[in-house]
């Protein structure tokens, strides 16, 4: 078995409402890998302005604020319809109150009103981050040319080593879920997941996977895109890796592609106010989806995580 010491990079990447995550996740990351170095994409506000945040003094912090425009011409695709309908799902998201209610009354009633096309903008902002994930890896790998790395979302929290994952040398990591809670309907397409992803040390390879990647996100207007957008290239390139976990060869044109599926309940497992896992004993990899929008709810979740840490060391 593979077994790193201070060659896996971890990276991490988000906004500024994000970053408290991200600060716990790494002390939390140093206990399993001490000597592991770690680098953070800050991504700012979203709007172009740098954060205020400070991380610890031995994290690599790249500013990335001002590169988040960088993918806004994929939002170029849409139509009328489907900006509305952005901007009615970003609405739905905020806290209740006369602002929200007025904002949908707009959208529904006026949607062509400057009241209706600030909303749609702001959610075209937000749906800019959901696929920027991709672009960002593009640059993220030739930085770390030759190197292995591993993406944890900011609230994907460790409480093991992974270590094994990186067996057969693959070049591309993907949790994936069984093949019966699979989707593939327009709006509702998932399998792989990118809530964590590894990375071999195969620059070519690699960087090959995630071109091909972030050219299928620009051919697609599904919700949840740059997720959609994988599962459909690889669904097409070759379905049989949604049959079961495994490693698999993928041909991409430029390159081949070792492509390693990993069990999702075990490296991606959600836990939150609606999910938890039902053998904490197989899992690896935490994820508390959906509390990063709800902060109350983060410290409570974040100390089942800190237990389940401390129970394995």
């Amino acid at each position: 078995m593979q077994n790193f010491q201070d060659d896996l990079i971890f990276v991490f990447i988000g906004t500024e409402n994000y970053h408290f995550m991200i600060k716990r996740n790494i002390t939390l990351l140093k206990r399993i890998y001490p000597n592991s170095p770690v680098l953070v994409y800050d991504w700012g506000d979203a709007n172009g302005t740098p954060s205020p945040t400070q991380f610890p003094k031995n994290v690599e912090v790249i500013n990335w604020s001002n590169r988040i425009k960088d993918t806004w011409h994929l939002m170029e695709v849409y139509s009328q319809k489907r900006r509305i309908e952005i901007g009615k799902s970003y609405n739905s998201r905020r806290n209740r109150g006369f602002a929200k209610r007025l904002d949908k009354f707009f959208l529904k009633r006026l949607p062509n009103s400057s009241k209706a096309k600030a909303v749609i903008e702001r959610g075209l902002r937000y749906e800019n981050l959901l696929l920027h994930k991709s672009y960002n890896l593009m640059e993220c790998s030739k930085k770390l040319a030759d190197k292995a790395f591993f993406l944890l979302d900011a609230d994907a929290f460790l409480v093991d080593r992974i270590d094994e994952i990186f067996e057969e040398n693959p070049d591309v990591i993907l949790p994936m879920v069984e093949p019966a809670k699979q989707g593939w309907d327009y709006n509702n397409c998932h399998g792989l997941s990118t809530g964590i992803a590894g990375f071999g040390s195969r620059t070519a390879e690699r960087d090959t996977f995630l071109t091909n990647w972030y050219d299928a996100i620009g051919k697609n207007d599904e919700w949840f895109r740059e997720l959609a957008a994988m599962n459909r290239l690889f669904k097409e390139e070759s379905p049989k890796i949604f049959d079961n976990w495994g490693l698999n060869t993928i041909n991409l044109g430029e390159h081949d592609v070792r492509l390693k599926t990993i069990e999702n309940d075990v490296y991606n497992c959600v836990l939150n106010y609606q999910d938890s896992p039902s053998n904490f004993d197989r899992v690896k990899i935490l994820h508390l989806a959906g509390i990063a929008q709800r902060p109350h709810l983060f410290n409570h979740y974040f100390q089942l995580v800190e237990q389940e840490l401390e129970r394995r060391q």
